[in-house]
Parts: structure tokens; C-alpha cells; sequence
């Protein structure tokens, strides 16, 4: 009897093994199935805050002024009183040409004028003695005529000079070319030497850098949205240049062009900024941020979780169970690396942040740091309908059914006869 009950155990035992390594390879399967390993990521929170809505276009520096400055008269240039990328002030001398020509026009004409007006005195005084002799009747009053015409001829001869005059000490002036306005100056474009001939050349560039302007364009669609806010104040612009990390610089809507361009469906815009520091470089491409109408509680994710799919941006969302399923969003750049999600997320939803490049819909996810998605519901307790538990004699405390006619292996082996 002890060896027979010994016999039928081990079956029992070599069946319950089988059992578990069955329903283990199952396991496995069923998880290769599902996308195997789970991929490991990065996740956040959808949080809520109030922010700023901006519009993110890429714009260009223009200078507020730009001169080009050539010379106005003939000359040879002497002197070059300025170097390249110096800042000069409106008045201040750039270039000096050889004035003696000029000079010596300027004479000749002073001594044209100093003739005519000793011809003038004469004949004033030969008109007055005809007009006293033509009142008298001595003289012809053809005669009298005659002497008028010569002094009103005469006048007209001296302001002629007089003009002559002007014109060559404006000239002569021209010989100091001088800056039109405060600003910066570019490459000098000839050296001492050189002839120059009146608007022929161009000397140099001064641009204007503070002030400075930045010309951008935005989609029609945003056009009367920003005209409205311009009639009721300031539109806040601000700007960062290309690989510049520090502040964005804060400046103005100045201006929209007249006409939307049908070519690309976008308007022309200006903006103003002090650029009292010249973080800003006329020809620099620069960031721009149009500030828009503030958001309440609004729906806030980190920028590198949107995805640029063929519709447009997406998230992949996780799930309870660890699992992701891609999403489309509509979203603002506010800022600080931040989207503002107007539809398409709810608050407290997970999204991955690093990690999307392996995944895709359905796939399981681990992880590796972030915010936990909640933990599904716990399933009901249904032991309550199904009553009591059977009681079954057990083998080795497994809890497998025996035939009645086995003991528990504990009895076995304990060497306790069998009472039946």
C-alpha cells in the first residue's frame, strides 16, 4: 500500500509541471504577439496654466535708416577720415577731396561780380543825368530809354553772379563729404588717390542699427486678428537671432503691408526695436514670437512631444496599461520650449517626450523616467457569488486532485498506516 500511493504521486507531480511550462510558454507568445519588449521612455504630464499665446515666424534685420554716401562733386579724394565698421554721427567729416579748382571758380566768380557792379554804378549815374536832361527837353527821350535798359540789364547780371557765387561755395563745401546720419559704417569702397566723379560711386554704407526693424510675413488667416489688436494698442514682438541664447529682445508691431500676397496666401509685417544694445544685425535671420491673446487654464505639453506627421502634429499618449496610441494636436509656441494645446489632449493625459522614434500604435511602453499614467481599475470581488470553496485533498500540499484512494503525501511519508 505505501508504494502504491508513492506511484501514483510522481505522475501527479511530472503532470503539474507540464501544466505550468504550457501556460508559461503561452505567456511568452501571447507577449511577442504584442510587440515583445516594452520601449523604453520619457514621459509628461499635460499640466494647466495661464499663458501668452505666440505666433512663430522667421524673419530678417533691416537698419532703420541706410545712407549711401558718394560725392557730389569732382575731385580727387585726399583723405579718408573713418574706418570700416566705426560708428559715426550725423555731421561728422568722412572724406576730404583737393578743393583747389573749386576755389579758384569761386574767385572768377566773385571778380565777374565785383565788375559788373562797378558797370552797374556807372550806368545808374549816366541814367540819372538823361533823366534830368530828357525832363529838361536836352536830350532825346529815346535816350533816357536807352540808359534805363542798360541799368535793369545790369541787375540782372549781378544776381546772375551773385548765383554763380552761391553755386561754387556750395560746391566747394561738397569737398568734406560728411555723414547724413548717426550710424554704422560699412566697407570703404575707395582709397586716396582715386579721381571721383559726382554721384558716379558709391564711398560707403551708414546704416542705422538702434533703431532697428525686422520684416517677417504671416499667414493671411492671422491678418485680422493682429489688425484688430493694432487698433486697440501695442502689439508685442519679440525676436532671437540665430544661436543667440539669451533673453528674446522685446519690441513693436509698426507696420502691415497694403496687400496680401497671392502667391503665398502671406502678409508683410514690421516690427520696431530699440536695439540699444545691437543684439540685432541688419541681414540677421531672427526668431520672431507675435505675441497673442492670453489663455486661461490652458492645456500645456513640452515641445519635443509633438510630432510632425502627413496631417499635420501628433503625440503619442500612454495608457493605463503602458500602452501608446498616436494622437493629432492643434498647438501654439508660448515659449520656454513649451506647446499650448488647443485641441486633441485633455489635463493630466501622459505623452512621451523622448523614446517615439521605436513606437508605434498599440506598442507597450517602459517607462525609464516622467510622470505614470493612473492604474487601471481593480477588477470586482466575485468570490462572494460563488459561494464556498471545495475542499479537495491535496498532494504535497499542491492542491491537485488525488483519487480517493491516495492519502496526502505528508501521510506517506510519515509512515502512518492506512486506517481504511
Amino acid at each position: 500500500m505505501f508504494n502504491s500511493r508513492i506511484f501514483f504521486s510522481f505522475p501527479a507531480l511530472l503532470l503539474l509541471v507540464f501544466l505550468t511550462l504550457f501556460a508559461g510558454g503561452c505567456s511568452d507568445k501571447e507577449d511577442t504577439a504584442q510587440g515583445g519588449r516594452p520601449v523604453p521612455v520619457r514621459t509628461a504630464a499635460v499640466t494647466v496654466d495661464d499663458v501668452q499665446q505666440t505666433l512663430a515666424v522667421i524673419g530678417h534685420v533691416e537698419p532703420s535708416a541706410s545712407v549711401s554716401v558718394a560725392s557730389q562733386v569732382n575731385g580727387q579724394l585726399l583723405e579718408v577720415l573713418v574706418k570700416p565698421g566705426h560708428y559715426v554721427k550725423a555731421g561728422q567729416i568722412l572724406f576730404r577731396l583737393d578743393r583747389r579748382a573749386l576755389e579758384a571758380s569761386l574767385k572768377q566768380a566773385e571778380a565777374m561780380l565785383a565788375r559788373d557792379n562797378a558797370q552797374l554804378r556807372r550806368a545808374r549815374q549816366d541814367l540819372a543825368r538823361y533823366k534830368a536832361l530828357a525832363d529838361r527837353n536836352y536830350t532825346s527821350r529815346q535816350q533816357y530809354e536807352q540808359s534805363l535798359s542798360e541799368v535793369e540789364s545790369l541787375e540782372a547780371v549781378i544776381a546772375e553772379d551773385t548765383a554763380i557765387i552761391d553755386s561754387a561755395k556750395v560746391e566747394l563745401g561738397h569737398t568734406e563729404i560728411s555723414a547724413p546720419l548717426s550710424g554704422r559704417v560699412g566697407e570703404i569702397l575707395l582709397d586716396p588717390g582715386n579721381i571721383v566723379k559726382a554721384g558716379d560711386m558709391r564711398l560707403l554704407l551708414i546704416n542705422t542699427i538702434s533703431p532697428a526693424k525686422v520684416s517677417f510675413s504671416v499667414p493671411e488667416k492671422h491678418l485680422p486678428e493682429l489688425n484688430r489688436r493694432m487698433r486697440q494698442g501695442k502689439v508685442e514682438v519679440r525676436v532671437l537671432p540665430e544661436g543667440d541664447v539669451g533673453a528674446p529682445a522685446s519690441g513693436a508691431l509698426s507696420s502691415i503691408d497694403n496687400a496680401v500676397d497671392r502667391d503665398t496666401g502671406s502678409i508683410s509685417m514690421q516690427a520696431a526695436f530699440p536695439n540699444t544694445d545691437e543684439r540685432l544685425w541688419p541681414g540677421q535671420f531672427v526668431r520672431v514670437y507675435i505675441v497673442m491673446e492670453a489663455v486661461p487654464d490652458a492645456r500645456i505639453i513640452p515641445f519635443r512631444a509633438a510630432l510632425e506627421g502627413m496631417t499635420g502634429q501628433y503625440v503619442y499618449v500612454v495608457d493605463s496599461e503602458h500602452r501608446v496610441m498616436p494622437r493629432p494636436v492643434k498647438s501654439y509656441l508660448i515659449g520656454n520650449n513649451r506647446l499650448q494645446i488647443s485641441d486633441g489632449l485633455d489635463a493630466g493625459e501622459i505623452v512621451v517626450t523622448d523614446g517615439q522614434l521605436n513606437l508605434y500604435p498599440g506598442a507597450k511602453v517602459e517607462i525609464v523616467s516622467g510622470d505614470l499614467p493612473p492604474r487601471p481599475p481593480a477588477p470586482p470581488d466575485t468570490d462572494q457569488d460563488k459561494g464556498p470553496a471545495l475542499q479537495t485533498p491535496g498532494i504535497g500540499g499542491i492542491g491537485l486532485d488525488a483519487p480517493p484512494s491516495l492519502q496526502p503525501l505528508e501521510a506517506v511519508q510519515s509512515g502512518q498506516p492506512d486506517k481504511s
